[in-house]
């Protein structure tokens, strides 16, 4: 059976990423000069993070569909325990003991996804943390590692994006406040990829201009684009 190929995804998301990047380099010299430049640039910051998180999204889903894929016996553990769990809470040892769970070795991706994601949101977390305890629950290793394994900066860079994009998309003042926290700490110490991307002692009301700012030479939402990208790719 043909298993799907995490590496197609990571390149899937390494040229989106690419793309909207080149997209925003050719948007800022059209409007270099104009009498909007400053909104304008605010707004394509904007809207370049949040188009590049979802996307970040949509590759986190797929590859962890694309791990199950390759080996589905971990999942099938996890829900075989949690019927059990289900049954002798509700009925006890004697009719647990009495549940059989029918393995199969091996199953199509779209079954799979079907089984996953049966509504077909794709499959989200609300932080890193999350994240790694579902890859525990389904995912074998060596697949499920490198994300149950992303260090410190790696997780603040993810959970502050997550922020920031949740705050673009809901503008909600408890938005607000999570993405003002995630940015206060995303710079977790000297030699930090994530440098230059966290705030001032004052919160950030306009998140545009915060993105567009310049940090160590580049747009702060190129930067975060980047580390997205980088991140992608070694999982």
């Amino acid at each position: 059976m043909r298993k799907v190929r995490p590496q197609d995804i990571r390149d899937e998301f390494v040229n989106f990423v690419d793309e909207r990047l080149n997209h925003y380099d050719r948007v800022e010299i059209a409007v270099k000069g104009t009498h909007h430049e400053k909104r304008d640039m605010s707004i394509l910051s904007e809207t370049t993070l949040h188009s590049t998180y979802v996307a970040f999204e949509c590759f986190i889903s797929d590859l962890i569909l694309a791990y199950i894929n390759r080996d589905f016996s971990v999942y099938q553990s996890f829900v075989s325990n949690r019927i059990n769990q289900s049954v002798e809470s509700k009925f006890g040892n004697w009719a647990a003991g009495r549940i059989t769970f029918a393995r199969t070795k091996h199953i199509k991706a779209p079954e799979l996804e079907a089984i996953l994601d049966p509504e077909s949101y794709n499959l989200t977390f609300k932080d890193v943390a999350t994240l790694k305890q579902r890859l525990n629950d389904w995912v074998a290793a060596p697949h499920k590692d490198a994300i149950v394994n992303l260090n410190d900066p790696d997780t603040k860079l993810i959970d502050t994006v997550h922020s920031i994009r949740n705050f673009i998309a809901h503008q909600s003042k408890n938005a607000k406040k999570i993405m003002n926290t995630n940015l206060s700490n995303v710079v977790t110490g000297a030699a930090c990829p994530n440098a230059g991307l966290s705030r001032g002692v004052h919160d950030i009301h306009d998140v545009g201009a915060f993105l567009k700012s310049m940090a160590n030479g580049e747009r702060r939402v190129k930067t975060f684009a980047n580390r997205l990208s980088s991140i992608a790719q070694g999982l």
